[in-house]
């Protein structure tokens, strides 16, 4: 039973990445309706992904015009190998990486001047990504970009580790350890801390 439903899954997901291809082609040809289609089918999904990866609802949706935007000039790469919407995730993970690395430079040099203008020597001044909210979005935080897109994908909206090697652009072997070194970092942290937020099948899923 198992085997047979596989299988219908790899067909579907065949089927899927041919239509996604004779849309990127019509899109690509200047069919307006097929670039319609394309951001209707995947704009909830992305944006999504994107206040995963960022917490911030505000930052997700700057990052998704700007992932919609290099898409549209670099369609004619998309080959058909993953569907269009796996195919937006690894372009809207680059963005995420970039935002976090100019996020990260700003605040520590605002952690430093705060530093600097804190007249008691021994006063803490903690680096902060914006939209976090709880211990378990800053567990988040401190897990690698790919560990947390390969734990949320998995997790938040169960694709199969084929479309998810997809979007972090590594082997499905790779992303399987980067999901598993995910849930248990998570519970790691979240054990020292605050209870465990995270459903207790995780690991489990691997399998």
């Amino acid at each position: 039973m198992c085997a047979e439903h596989f299988k219908l899954d790899e067909q579907e997901l065949a089927e899927k990445k041919q239509e996604d291809l004779k849309l990127a082609r019509a899109a690509c040809s200047g069919d307006q309706m097929a670039w319609r289609q394309i951001y209707d089918e995947t704009c909830q999904p992305l944006y999504n992904f994107l206040c995963y990866q960022t917490g911030d609802r505000d930052t997700a949706r700057d990052l998704m015009q700007d992932t919609y935007v290099i898409a549209l000039e670099r369609l004619d790469s998309y080959q058909g190998h993953g569907t269009l919407l796996s195919w937006l995730r690894a372009v809207a993970l680059r963005k995420c990486l970039d935002w976090r690395r100019r996020i990260s430079l700003r605040m520590r040099k605002l952690t430093a001047l705060a530093r600097e203008a804190t007249p008691l020597g021994d006063q803490k001044t903690q680096e902060t990504f914006p939209g976090l909210g709880d211990s378990f979005q800053a567990a988040l935080d401190r897990l690698s970009s790919k560990q947390r897109a390969a734990l949320l994908l998995r997790e938040l909206e169960d694709l199969p580790f084929s479309e998810i090697a997809a979007a972090i652009d590594c082997g499905e072997a790779t992303a399987r350890v980067h999901h598993h070194r995910a849930c248990r970092n998570l519970r790691q942290w979240l054990e020292e801390g605050d209870d465990l937020v995270f459903g207790t099948g995780a690991e489990g899923s691997m399998s």
